[in-house]
């Protein structure tokens, strides 16, 4: 007899009948608890170290670094020019190049505080809370879609963004950030309605993808999944920890256990999605008013739509059933009612076969009733695209009901173990400390003063993004395999300093970038040997821009940045290739309604519509985290289509054209004059010696082959009605040539 393989799928099957013969589930215990789990550094906490001799006034973060420096026989570097200070500064605190007139005005500033108060003006800008919620946003793994194959839209998730937006820009302590993200509902209470904002703060449980379709599927596993999400998100955002790891079984190497995990899930055992609406009667009527207004439009476009496909689909139709097999054909023409089982399960399968789909209705249909068609299409997509977003909701959630939280064996949601209730991570309780049920008792918890990970997982978050590696490499990994501080005591010492200035984060900013260690110049020198990472901070770390800050650099340097706050995201125009990922089973037209007015779409970054199965290829290409999962740090990767997307995207060319014309505005034809304001809006500076004779000879040369097409009658992308009066068109090109190729430089891209 043959011997054949067992199918994986059965085997499993028989493993767990195996398992379960015995009745009852099997039973499930924590592991012992040693006093070495406890002694590692995270898990104890933080003590505010005595600080090593300094000067008078001199910045603790400097009295650590260097006292570190010294012990390896290291020198810091000196300080950085003023140049380079202003446009890191503003590009670390705001996302944005400083404008020439900022610039000079600081250049020109020889008061002591200069450097102060250009610290307090960016802090206090609108754009600082823009530039830190993108960080954030990257961690709770942000987006305004589900994901997976239908990747449906979440139409109220903007509110979430702008919460996290204002938060920041208000320097809201930390701790009430902390508290409202996870319970702000039950902070809220039966006043909810009256304090959205506590409502929208939740919406941090419903950052991640959740797999919400139509369909056979187990509602159980389903709820798990959401379930997963919301642990997953305070194990890594406010903890630092893999709690993801302890889902299927005991941490292998923390010591967190499976028990932990499900603990921390029963404090959201109850907590259920909910758009809970908050506005008024007047938003609802004005609403309803513009709604109303655009379905009538769009009504009798959808009735011609439909009398042009209706003959074509009938006429398809008839001639499929022509081609049916007699016994389909007979039972479909026995009446519904007097069928036999027989008959109604063939009936059943020749409506199937006799299906008629959009893409076989165009296929029949006449050319010019195609076109006519294709022209109603078109126009109701625009006034959809012109449909008012809904009234006010919070995207957030509610407790609901009475679930039961179970260990659950491999992570599997029908394979339940022991009953657990809410419960903290057992290496992080210190003493006999009483046991939280509810949500806001677990925020109250991760937000007492010595909490171990709290503060120190904050702060090591904000100094990697101002040092481009933090403290603790590892950002959402403090566990012991991740890596231990390279400054323990400068992390203890700016963790306890949060909670001393009353967990003010700007308060943490501003004595960072007040250092000299934040000061020093980014130039390597003979040090790289003895510290080629520069782990001890002996010279500044030269950083590429994020993808939104290049995009939004590009903006800032063109100007036609729209500084509009907040709001509902926008929908810019897609490449066609771009638009081809949009999944659907309809038609494939109207999927991407382009927001109608083109001022927003030079909003910044943070404002384009995140969809998670279709970005915009800059960013991707500048490594936009996928929003999968929680990002702590993005890569920096550098591969070719970077710069063949700088060169060549559609958005930079209309960036650069913009740009040239408003230098021709301001400067006139005086070339000279033209690439002295390029290079002082794109980079700050004048352009030296070198960079001056290469613009010349690129503009001289490029000129001539664009009047070369010009004669050819060769589109040139430029419109010669738009050029201003006096200027030719080939200069105007040539310069816009001249923007892109200054877009492309490591300058340009680069933090210094």
């Amino acid at each position: 007899m043959t011997r054949r393989a067992v199918p994986v799928a059965l085997l499993a099957l028989v493993l767990l009948a195996v398992e379960y013969a015995g009745g009852e589930p099997p039973k499930y215990a924590d592991p012992e608890l040693k006093p070495k789990d406890r002694a590692h550094w995270a898990f104890v906490p933080p003590k505010r170290p005595v600080l090593p001799k300094a000067p008078p006034g001199a910045n603790p973060i400097d009295a650590l670094v260097r006292a570190r420096l010294e012990t390896e026989g290291l020198k810091p570097s000196p300080r950085a020019d003023k140049l380079t200070l202003i446009r890191r500064l503003t590009l670390d605190l705001t996302g944005l190049p400083p404008t020439p007139a900022e610039v000079e005005a600081f250049l020109k500033d020889d008061s002591p505080g200069a450097y102060d108060k250009l610290v307090d003006r960016l802090l206090a800008s609108p754009h600082f809370g823009e530039r830190w919620a993108t960080h954030w946003l990257d961690v709770v793994r942000f987006a305004e879609t589900n994901g997976y194959e239908l990747d449906a839209e979440r139409p109220h998730a903007w509110r979430y963004r702008d919460y996290v937006v204002n938060s920041f820009n208000a320097d809201k302590p930390y701790d009430q950030f902390v508290r409202e993200q996870i319970a702000g509902d039950e902070m809220a209470g039966k006043d909810a309605k009256s304090r959205p904002e506590l409502l929208i703060a939740t919406g941090l449980h419903r950052c991640g993808p959740v797999h919400l379709v139509s369909g056979n599927l187990d509602q159980e596993v389903l709820r798990q999944e959401v379930l997963t999400e919301m642990v997953n998100g305070i194990g890594s955002t406010f903890l630092g920890l893999t709690f993801a790891c302890t889902r299927c079984h005991d941490h292998k190497f923390d010591p967190l256990s499976a028990g932990d995990y499900y603990r921390l899930q029963a404090f959201f055992a109850n907590a259920k999605y909910a758009d809970t609406d908050f506005a008024t009667a007047e938003q609802r009527d004005a609403r309803n008013k513009l709604a109303e207004a655009i379905t009538a439009k769009t009504a009798p476009l959808k009735k011609q739509i439909a009398e042009l496909d209706a003959p074509v689909r009938a006429k398809v139709a008839k001639e499929k059933r022509e081609k049916l097999e007699p016994r389909f054909k007979d039972a479909l023409d026995v009446p519904a009612d007097k069928r036999t089982p027989a008959q109604k399960t063939l009936a059943a399968q020749a409506k199937t076969l006799t299906n008629v789909s959009w893409d076989e209705v165009l296929a029949a249909m006449a050319p010019d009733h195609l076109a006519t068609r294709a022209k109603l299409r078109e126009q109701l997509h625009a006034l959809e695209a012109r449909m008012p977003p809904p009234t006010p909701a919070a995207w957030a959630i509610e407790n609901s009901g009475r679930a039961k939280t179970h260990v659950l064996r491999r992570g599997e949601a029908h394979l339940k173990s022991v009953e657990v209730q809410p419960g903290l991570p057992r290496v992080l309780v210190q003493g006999d400390a009483s046991v939280p049920k509810t949500r806001r008792e677990l925020a109250d918890w991760l937000t007492t003063p010595d909490h171990p990970l709290t503060a120190r997982v904050i702060v090591n978050r904000l100094w990697q993004h101002h040092f481009g590696r933090g403290l603790v490499a590892t950002p959402n990994d403090f566990g012991t395999r991740g890596d231990r501080p390279t400054h323990p005591e400068l992390l203890d010492w700016l963790a306890t300093e949060l909670v001393e200035s009353k967990w003010s984060l700007k308060c943490i900013h501003r004595l960072i970038v007040t250092s000299e260690t934040y000061r020093q110049s980014a130039t390597a020198d003979g040090e790289s040997k003895a510290d080629p990472d520069n782990k001890l901070l002996w010279r500044m770390n030269r950083r590429r821009l994020e993808a939104e800050a290049v995009r939004d650099s590009i903006l800032g340097a063109a100007g036609t940045l729209n500084r509009e706050l907040g709001g509902p995201s926008v929908k810019v125009p897609l490449e066609p290739e771009v638009y081809d990922l949009i999944f659907t089973e309809g038609e494939p037209d109207g999927l991407w309604p382009v927001t109608p007015d083109a001022r927003q779409h030079t909003r910044r970054s943070l404002y384009l519509f995140n969809k998670r199965n279709v970005r915009q290829p800059l960013l991707e290409a500048f490594d936009q985290p996928d929003t999968l999962n929680s990002c702590a740090a993005r890569p920096v990767s550098t591969f070719a289509p970077q710069a063949l997307i700088l060169m060549n995207s559609p958005f930079v060319h209309d960036q650069a054209k913009a740009l040239a014309l408003t230098l021709f505005e301001e400067t006139g034809s005086d070339s000279v004059r033209q690439v002295e304001a390029l290079y002082r809006r794109a980079v700050g500076r004048a352009p030296n010696a070198t960079e001056r004779s290469l613009a010349a000879e690129f503009l001289k040369e490029q000129a001539e082959t664009v009047r070369e097409r010009i004669r050819a009658k060769v589109p040139v992308g430029i419109d010669s009605a738009a050029i201003p009066k006096g200027a030719e068109l080939a200069q105007v090109r040539a310069l816009a040539d001249l923007c892109v190729v200054v877009f492309n430089t490591h300058e340009f891209v680069y933090i210094p």
